[in-house]
């Protein structure tokens, strides 16, 4: 049984002044995309980052299978379409560079690279349905940048697709720990806004503009932003099922 394609608005509301949902204050916006092109915009997002461990030129992307995950990410799998991204995860047959073979395929953007994103403090935030069909393990997360070599890592979220309930928070670094969240709503079942505030004092995580786990500590370097549907090989989906996670926007701003 396939999955069927998920219905993508003509277009979505936009806040008239770009303010983040997630906490008031003096914002400038430093980083946008709406997704109102026809394809990935290459001058703000690549495919591949030091986050993943199998890299291949040949088919182009990379794998993680170290990981628990069971996907081949490349360009194809994700559409620009509607004002919306959509990176699907799907059934495939492919083998990297490396000879490694993979069962699935999906999409990984970052804003990596030598002119790319970064930021160390600043509010992020997105807006996005994730996938239903079980086995699906869509993130909105940092990694550290090009030339700071140490792990800093949050997860602003995570969501694994056989329990739509929970939502995890999580942050790699000085105390390395999670927050579980349990949403009042099915987050495949609609576009939410989850965000994180980053701070010399903490972060602060919020989801549709509201406060909902605070992790303390200094962020320890600067990130990029990566965003992502991974196949999770501990609940693996059904033979034959896709997930796909929709994306309406992904902002940052700076104090």
């Amino acid at each position: 049984m396939t999955a069927a394609e998920p219905a993508v608005p003509a277009s979505f509301s936009r806040p008239g002044d770009v303010q983040p949902v997630g906490p008031r204050g003096q914002w400038t916006l430093t980083f946008r995309d709406e997704f109102n092109g026809s394809e990935v915009d290459g001058s703000k997002w690549q495919y591949r980052s030091t986050a993943e461990s199998d890299w291949s030129d040949e088919p182009f992307g990379t794998g993680n299978p170290d990981s628990k995950q069971l996907e081949f990410d490349q360009p194809r799998n994700c559409s620009v379409a509607g004002g919306a991204l959509t990176i699907t995860a799907e059934p495939d047959n492919i083998r990297s560079q490396s000879g490694h073979w993979y069962g699935w395929s999906s999409c990984l953007i970052t804003s990596t690279g030598q002119e790319g994103y970064t930021f160390r403090h600043g509010y992020v935030e997105i807006r996005a349905t994730l996938p239903s069909p079980r086995g699906f393990w869509p993130s909105f997360w940092t990694w550290h940048a090009h030339g700071y070599g140490d792990r800093a890592e949050t997860d602003i979220f995570e969501y694994f697709s056989d329990n739509h309930r929970n939502l995890y928070l999580s942050w790699h670094w000085d105390n390395d720990d999670t927050c579980i969240h349990q949403p009042n709503f099915d987050p495949s079942e609609g576009m939410h806004v989850y965000g994180a505030d980053f701070r010399e004092s903490g972060t602060d995580f919020y989801i549709d503009g509201t406060r909902v786990c605070h992790a303390d500590g200094p962020p320890p370097g600067a990130v990029n932003l990566m965003v992502s549907n991974f196949v999770y090989s501990e609940v693996p989906p059904e033979q034959g099922s896709a997930g796909h996670m929709v994306v309406d926007y992904v902002r940052a701003w700076q104090r």
